[in-house]
């Protein structure tokens, strides 16, 4: 009887199991749609304090489209298309880190910018990506609408 237990909670376990790939097209799915952005900040190497940049990028809007496509239209009216990703990563700790790799390219289809970032949050309602630079870190806070 003891073993009939064991057998049930380890068949349990195994159908409860949440796989990596699982976990990343549940991210995926909630990425889905447009966002609006909130706040940006940029986080220069070295430096003590975030610079505000929320004024550069007011009005962008991001759309993440299936099968990785996406579409940005930035508040000056500048339009780009591209591809995305999101990748797992297990850090020294056992944990779970979530990237994103976005490319966009212009009209003529040259490559006009790309992330590579770790997304710190993406719920249904809120997406926060920090974006590795040259020179620092761009933090970017997006709503849903």
């Amino acid at each position: 009887m003891k073993y009939l237990y064991a057998f049930f909670a380890l068949a349990l376990l195994l159908t409860t199991g949440c796989s990596i790939q699982d976990r990343v097209e549940r991210r995926e799915d909630r990425l889905l749609g447009t966002w609006i952005i909130e706040k940006a900040s940029f986080n220069e190497d070295g430096a003590l304090f975030n610079d505000n940049v929320t004024n550069e990028f007011a009005g962008d809007r991001i759309t993440f489209l299936p099968n990785g496509r996406l579409e940005y239209l930035t508040g000056d009216g500048r339009f780009f298309v591209g591809t995305w990703f999101i990748d797992a990563l297990r850090d020294l700790d056992d944990d779970l880190e979530f990237t994103i790799d976005a490319d966009f390219f212009d009209g003529a289809g040259f490559l006009a910018f790309r992330w590579i970032g770790t997304i710190n949050r993406l719920t249904k309602n809120n997406f926060n990506i920090n974006v590795s630079e040259v020179d620092g870190t761009l933090r970017l806070k997006w709503d849903k609408l």
